[in-house]
């Protein structure tokens, strides 16, 4: 018989060198940064360089890579 529930997939990848396993391939940004554990006032940014605002919805791979940094102008 063949199991026809579909099971759960999950994704972990990286935010400022930590592991963090989201529960879907498609999320937002603040979804990231809430998984790991960052304030939402904090900037994302994708391996590229490009950055990833709260509402945007991206498709994350396995141990993909992410920085996150503080808004907050330190000059």
């Amino acid at each position: 018989m063949v199991d026809t529930k579909a099971k759960p997939k999950t994704v972990t990848i990286i935010v400022n060198n930590s592991e963090v396993t989201l529960p879907d391939r498609e999320v937002t940004g603040a979804e990231i940064k809430q998984a790991a554990g960052l304030p939402l006032e904090f900037k994302l940014y994708s391996r590229k360089g490009e950055e990833i605002a709260n509402d945007v919805t991206i498709r994350i791979h396995p141990h993909e890579k992410f920085t996150a940094i503080s808004g907050q102008d330190v000059s």
